[in-house]
C-alpha cells in the first residue's frame, strides 16, 4: 500500500514498448487505472501483470479519453502521464516529499518534461521545460480541449515542480514522421470544422517561421545535430499542418503531392492511411 493519497492514470494504444518502463517508475503510487482503446500488442497484458487496474474505452479524442481514466482514480489528486513518459528518480523524491505534507496549498503542479531524441537529452528549441499541469486535485481540474492538444483546465493557478518528467518520445525517425502525418491530420481536421482555411504561401510561411523560432530564436542551435534535425522537421510538421488544410477545400498542385505512404496528401495515387491513435 502507498503511503501518499495519489492515483495515476495513463491511456494507451499499442504501447508495449514503452508501458513497462513507464509503470515500474511508478511503483511507488499504488493505484494505477490504464484506460486502453484497443491495443493489439501485449500493452493491456503487460499493465495486468504490473498490478494496474485496465479499462476499455473507445477513443473518440485525448481530453475525453484521459478524463475517464482520472475518473476511474480512488484517490481525491491524480497523476495523469503518457505511456511514453517515465517519472525521474528526483520527481519522484520531490512527490513523495510533497505529499508527507498533509497541507498542499494549491490544486495543482505543473511538471517539466526533458525530451530524448536521437540519443540526447534535448534542452533548447522550445522543448524544455515545456511545463505540463500532470498533478491535480481531481474535483478542481479535467482535460478539456479538441481534436489535439489537450491541456488540464485547473480552478485556481498552479504551482511548479522542479524535476522532470523523462519523455521518450519517438523511437526513430520513423516513428517522428508517423507522429507528424497523423497529427497534422487531426490538426486540419480541428481547424477545418472551425472554419479556418489556408493556402500554399501560407502553409510554406508557417513552416519557415516554426522552423526558424525553434533553431534561433529559442536557440535549438545549442541542442547540435539534434537541433538541427528537429528544426527541420518542425518546419516540415507546421508546413503539412497548414498544407492539409488547405487541402480540404482545394485542389493541390502535382508539385506539392506527397507520393511517401506514410502521408495523408492525395495525388494521383491515393495513398495508404494509418488510422491508428498514437499517444505523445
Amino acid at each position: 500500500m502507498s503511503s501518499i493519497p495519489l492515483s495515476c492514470a495513463i491511456i494507451t494504444l499499442n504501447e508495449a514498448d514503452n508501458l513497462s518502463r513507464t509503470l515500474k517508475a511508478i511503483s511507488f503510487i499504488d493505484d494505477v487505472v490504464v484506460v486502453d482503446s484497443g491495443s493489439t500488442d501485449e500493452t493491456v497484458e503487460i499493465a495486468k501483470s504490473m498490478g494496474a487496474r485496465v479499462y476499455y474505452h473507445k477513443f473518440d479524442n485525448y481530453a475525453d479519453q484521459k478524463n475517464f481514466a482520472i475518473a476511474k482514480t480512488k484517490y481525491d489528486w491524480v497523476f495523469a502521464i503518457d505511456a511514453d513518459e517515465v517519472v525521474s528518480p528526483k520527481l519522484k523524491e520531490e512527490i513523495l516529499k510533497l505529499f508527507s505534507n498533509q497541507d498542499i496549498k494549491t490544486k495543482g503542479f505543473l511538471v517539466p518534461r526533458l525530451t530524448f531524441y536521437l540519443g540526447k537529452w534535448i534542452r533548447f528549441g522550445g522543448y524544455y521545460p515545456n511545463y505540463q499541469i500532470r498533478l491535480f486535485h481531481k474535483a478542481e481540474g479535467q482535460f478539456s480541449g479538441g481534436l489535439v492538444h489537450e491541456r488540464v483546465k485547473l480552478n485556481g493557478r498552479p504551482l511548479k515542480l522542479k524535476n522532470p518528467l523523462f519523455h521518450y518520445s519517438y523511437k526513430n525517425i520513423s516513428d517522428h514522421l508517423k507522429f507528424i502525418d497523423r497529427y497534422s491530420s487531426l490538426f486540419a481536421e480541428e481547424e477545418f470544422r472551425n472554419g479556418k482555411r489556408s493556402s500554399i504561401f501560407w502553409a510554406f510561411m508557417k513552416g519557415c517561421f516554426k522552423g526558424f523560432y525553434m533553431y534561433w530564436i529559442r536557440l535549438g542551435i545549442l541542442d547540435g545535430k539534434q537541433g538541427f534535425v528537429l528544426a527541420l522537421l518542425g518546419f516540415y510538421y507546421n508546413f503539412l499542418k497548414y498544407l492539409k488544410l488547405y487541402e480540404k477545400t482545394n485542389s493541390v498542385p502535382s508539385f506539392f503531392v506527397m507520393v511517401d505512404a506514410i502521408h495523408d496528401v492525395k495525388g494521383k495515387k491515393t495513398t495508404k492511411k494509418n488510422s491508428d491513435q498514437i499517444h505523445v
